[in-house]
């Protein structure tokens, strides 16, 4: 489970803060110095979406907070690569929307705390989280490499797909009472 969640983190930080402006540049042709400018104020709101999903899990619980933030993941995803292909004219409200909800990878390092005991989770656990993390951060760039010859839309696919799959680790975490 831990490593599941590790991988959507991976991949959200990887694809959507990470590569998203260089992919904007050359896919949508979106200006270098907008697509940066984006990117920086999805970065703003990703500490602010981190900082807003941590508070809202120890209010409603790390399952049902992990369903709405994965749930914005998905759709502010494929909305921000699919109107960059009509217009670039809503590139920070989207980019900025995708970033907040990037922020519910906060929950991630959480998922391992909820699942193991402590003489598990200061034994291993955080290094196992990071090498899952390197790991797929590293193949991230290739996964997505392999996939743009076939659409433009391929990065969005892929945080998608990785979105719903948190989705599902939210309802695990909801089933186990978390």
């Amino acid at each position: 489970m831990t490593a599941l969640a590790s991988w959507v983190l991976a991949a959200s930080i990887v694809t959507m803060i990470l590569m998203t402006p260089t992919l904007l540049q050359t896919l949508f042709k979106v200006p270098p110095k907008i697509a940066l400018e984006a990117n920086s104020i999805a970065t703003v709101c990703l500490t602010i979406g981190c900082l807003v999903f941590g508070a809202l899990a120890g209010k409603f619980g790390v399952g049902k907070v992990m369903l709405f933030g994965s749930t914005g993941l998905v759709l502010s995803s494929l909305l921000l690569y699919q109107q960059m292909a009509i217009s670039h004219d809503h590139i920070a409200l989207l980019y900025g929307l995708n970033g907040f909800f990037v922020g519910v990878i906060a929950l991630a390092p959480s998922i391992g705390v909820l699942s193991f005991p402590p003489e598990v989770r200061f034994s291993g656990l955080s290094f196992s989280y990071n090498v899952t993390y390197a790991i797929l951060g590293g193949l991230t760039p290739i996964f997505i490499s392999l996939l743009l010859p076939f659409s433009s839309m391929a990065p969005a696919y892929y945080v998608a797909s990785l979105g719903v799959l948190n989705f599902f680790i939210g309802l695990y975490l909801i089933k186990k009472k978390f």
